[in-house]
C-alpha cells in the first residue's frame, strides 16, 4: 500500500489560533521585533529556526500567515491532543535519526507550495546559547534544492527558560535572512550552507538581555535553575545546587549567589549562567578522558506505545568509556561512545530512541543528571570525533 501524503496545515484552524491565542494570551507576553519580513518571501522554501521555547513555533506561524508551513517535529510532541496536532500539518520524527520517510513528505509539502520549518538543534537550547547542529541539515538542503530561510530568535530563551515553570514578558526579535537564494540553490557546496545556518542561529539570550537592558522580575526567578547550574563552583560538589526565588545555594558549603533584573549573577565566581555552564562543560570534558570514568543514575522506564507511555519500572542508565547503557525489566538499550551525539533531555526525563520505539526515563534522584548525562554524551563524541 502506498504511503499516504502528510496532511497539510489547515488554514482555518491556523487562523483561529491566531486569533484566539496569538492575539490575545500570547501578545501579552510577547512582543515580536522583525516577523514581517517573512511575509515577504514567496514559498516554497524551508525554514531553519533556532529552538528555546514555544515562542519559536507560535512566531513563525504568526509571521508567515496566511502561509502555513509544515513542522518536524519530534514525535513525542503527539502525546497531548494528537488529532489537533496533526491538524497543523506537522511531521513526526524521532529526535537524531534518519528517516527517508521523512524526506518523501518534504518534499511533497514543498511541491504543495507550501513553506517546510525545520530546528535542526533537535532540541530545546540549554542556556539561551545555539546547541549543536549537524552537517545533516545541510545536505538535506542541498538535496531538496530549494531556497532556505533562516530564522535567529533572540529572547525567545528569556520567556520561558527550559528549567523553569513560569512565562516571563519580554520582546522577541526575529533576525531573517533569505540564506540560500534561488540562484544558489544549484552552485553553492554543503559546507557552505552548514557555515551560514551555524553562523545565522548564533545566538545568547542572555547577553541580549544585559544589551538591551530588559527587565525581569518575577518571585521565582531561578527556580529550577539548578536542574541546569548543578555542579557548585565554590566546593566542586555535584546535584546539591537548591533554588529560591532568585537564589541558588550550595546545600553542601551554604555558598551561594543571586540573579539581578537583567540576568546577571551576582556573589560568586561567575557572572552569567552561560559561564557557569561552560565551566561545568569543561569539567564533564576533564571526567570523561580518564578511562576509569563512570557516571549512573536511577530512573523510571517507560515506552511510547501509540502515542501514550507506558510504564516499565525502574531503570538505571550508566554512561561510561564505552558508551551509554540503559538497563530495566530485563531489556538494555545500548549506544557504542558516539552513536549519540547528544541527548533530548529536560529537568526530569531523558529520552532515548531505538529504530523500534521511543523511551523516556524519569529521573529518581540527583537534581540535574539529566544535564550531566547530556554533557557527557557531547563531549565523549566531541573528543571521539577530535580523535580520529
Amino acid at each position: 500500500m502506498a504511503k499516504k501524503h502528510p496532511k497539510l496545515a489547515n488554514k482555518f484552524l491556523i487562523g483561529a489560533g491566531i486569533t484566539f491565542y496569538g492575539k490575545t494570551k500570547f501578545s501579552k507576553y510577547v512582543k515580536l521585533i522583525g516577523g514581517d519580513a517573512l511575509k515577504k518571501i514567496k514559498p516554497p522554501y524551508v525554514v531553519v529556526a533556532n529552538h528555546a521555547s514555544f515562542v519559536d513555533v507560535c512566531g513563525l506561524i504568526m509571521s508567515m500567515y496566511p502561509t502555513c508551513a509544515s513542522f518536524v517535529i519530534s514525535v513525542t510532541q503527539l502525546v497531548q491532543w494528537p488529532q489537533l496536532i496533526n491538524s497543523m500539518g506537522v511531521l513526526p520524527k524521532k529526535q537524531f535519526t534518519v528517516d527517508t520517510s521523512l524526506i518523501r513528505d518534504i518534499k511533497y509539502v514543498l511541491s504543495q507550495n507550501r513553506p517546510v520549518v525545520i530546528y535542526p538543534e533537535a532540541k530545546l537550547s540549554v542556556v539561551g546559547t545555539q546547541n549543536i547542529i549537524k552537517p545533516a541539515i545541510a545536505k538535506l538542503i542541498k538535496m531538496l534544492k530549494t531556497p532556505l530561510v533562516t530564522v535567529c530568535f533572540n529572547g525567545n530563551y528569556l520567556y520561558k527558560p527550559r528549567w523553569t515553570k513560569t512565562k516571563r514578558k519580554v520582546p522577541v526579535r526575529m533576525d531573517v535572512k533569505l540564506a540560500v537564494t534561488p540562484e544558489e540553490v544549484d552552485s553553492i557546496t554543503v559546507d557552505e550552507i552548514h557555515r551560514r545556518i551555524v553562523e545565522n542561529l548564533a545566538c545568547d539570550d542572555y547577553a541580549y538581555q544585559l544589551e538591551n537592558q530588559i527587565e525581569i522580575e518575577t518571585s521565582d526567578l531561578v527556580e529550577g535553575l539548578e536542574n541546569i547550574l548543578y555542579k557548585c563552583p565554590e566546593c566542586g560538589e555535584e546535584f546539591a545546587m537548591t533554588a529560591s526565588g532568585n537564589k541558588l545555594t550550595c546545600s553542601k558549603c551554604g555558598q551561594g549567589v543571586t540573579q539581578n533584573k537583567f540576568g546577571e549573577l551576582v556573589g560568586g565566581k561567575f557572572d552569567k549562567i552561560t559561564d557557569w555552564y561552560n565551566w561545568q562543560t569543561e569539567c564533564v570534558k576533564q571526567e570523561i578522558s580518564d578511562p576509569m570514568y563512570s557516571f549512573c543514575g536511577f530512573f523510571r522506564a517507560e515506552k511510547l506505545v501509540k502515542k501514550k507511555y507506558v510504564d516499565l519500572g525502574e531503570a538505571e542508565i550508566t554512561h561510561d568509556a564505552n558508551g551509554l547503557t540503559a538497563r530495566f525489566a530485563q531489556e538494555t538499550i545500548s549506544y557504542k561512545a558516539g552513536a549519540l551525539y547528544t541527548l533530548s533531555f529536560n529537568n526530569d526525563y531523558v529520552f532515548l530512541p531505538t529504530a523500534e520505539a521511543v523511551y523516556r526515563f524519569r529521573r529518581l534522584d540527583k537534581v540535574g543528571c539529566t544535564t550531566k548525562l547530556n554533557l557527557a554524551v557531547e563531549q565523549q563524541t566531541k573528543l571521539l570525533e577530535q580523535n580520529k
